[in-house]
């Protein structure tokens, strides 16, 4: 079970055509451009999913740009939809999601928009209602499949 997500393509390709910019993955794995976060709960109702590891943007000769951890998909009091990460250990809502689909036994949210908060986790990069890629989580693994690890790239 995990939660799979491209980030945004136009970022990740400025971080790794940057002389010195990279993407450093701690306990996530990485297949046909899609980092895949562990799953550590599923809440009941599903209305929150939480993951483990994380992922950090470096640009020019290391430069850091944002470090998106311990990921929490979840249905807030109000009733719309979050992606909380939590860089040093202080969760903060970055992202507001489309209500879910089903697709199979996966939920799919098509629509991933940066919030106010998540706009300064990229020191103002990007503005308020940028949209990033689609995120999918895979409630259950497929037989067969295993990640590759993205050994720092």
């Amino acid at each position: 079970m995990y939660l799979e997500w491209s980030i945004k393509l136009s970022l990740l390709l400025y971080v790794t055509s940057s002389p010195g910019g990279a993407v450093r993955v701690d306990g996530v794995t990485s297949q046909n451009g899609q980092f895949r976060f562990p799953l550590v709960s599923a809440a009941s109702a599903a209305a929150e999913y939480a993951t483990t590891g994380s992922v950090s943007l470096f640009a020019h000769y290391g430069m850091p740009i944002t470090s998106l951890e311990s990921l929490r998909a979840y249905r807030s009091a109000a009733g719309s939809w979050l992606l909380a990460t939590s860089p040093g250990g202080q969760a903060v809502d970055a992202f507001a999601l489309s209500a879910p689909r089903e697709d199979g036994g996966d939920i799919v949210f098509e629509q991933v928009t940066l919030t106010p908060a998540g706009a300064q986790l990229f020191g103002g990069y990007y503005a308020v209602g940028e949209v990033f890629d689609p995120i999918t989580v895979h409630r259950s693994a497929p037989l067969g499949v295993s990640g590759v690890n993205a050994g720092g790239r």
